[in-house]
């Protein structure tokens, strides 16, 4: 009875042991048991909170699928007519520039320019109510400049210069510094309508 009670519980656990490794077309990664693939979806298992849950992704969105063994499953192609204008290398490189962007890419100078906007305007022309129209005009305005690469973000030094890597560093650090700079933009107007109600003007009724 020992014996197959023990074989049950291996059974269940095996499916964990390997970690597979599919790679998304956002640069996410995703680890957990591959069960199935197809044109259609990749079918596996995930561990959450120490249970196993069965999931699966659209095989459209993942770039490539590594089992436990390091054997890579590209699904990616290359075809024009699709959409797919990279070539297999090329996407690899615009998913390595995604990913160091999003673990690296820190608009520092946007962000404070946002603070420093919203903060200011709202001293020097007295605004309350309008400042709500700051942060998405300022925001707006943070899509249009080139996306530079943070240093040190770079995780191989042979990417650097590459065109692909930078378009795909630049696809996911475009939105980052728009959402960042709305929130600091944000900020700046409340430190700014603070101020000039607690020391500007601290006996005027609101």
């Amino acid at each position: 009875m020992r014996a197959v009670l023990l074989l049950f519980l291996l059974l269940i656990i095996r499916p964990a042991l390997g970690q597979d490794r599919i790679l998304l077309m956002n640069g996410q990664e995703i680890r957990g048991r591959v069960l199935g693939q197809s044109s259609l979806e990749i079918r596996y298992l995930e561990t959450h909170k120490n249970s196993l849950l069965k999931r699966a992704e659209p095989t459209e969105s993942v770039f490539s699928v590594t089992d436990s063994a390091g054997v890579e499953k590209v699904w990616y192609f290359h075809d024009p007519e699709f959409g797919n204008d990279l070539t297999v290398d090329q996407m690899r490189w615009y998913i390595k520039g995604e990913q160091d962007a999003r673990i690296g890419y820190k608009p520092i100078v946007p962000v404070l320019g946002g603070f420093l906007t919203g903060a200011g305007l709202v001293l020097a022309l007295d605004l309350e109510v309008n400042s709500l129209l700051i942060p998405p005009v300022y925001a707006a305005v943070m899509t249009w400049p080139r996306v530079n690469v943070t240093r040190g973000s770079i995780r191989d030094p042979l990417m650097e210069g590459d065109p692909s890597y930078a378009m795909g560093y630049a696809a996911v650090g475009r939105p980052k510094r728009v959402v960042k700079s709305l929130l600091s933009t944000t900020a700046g107007i409340a430190v700014g309508l603070l101020i000039r109600q607690l020391i500007i003007n601290p006996n005027q009724t609101p």
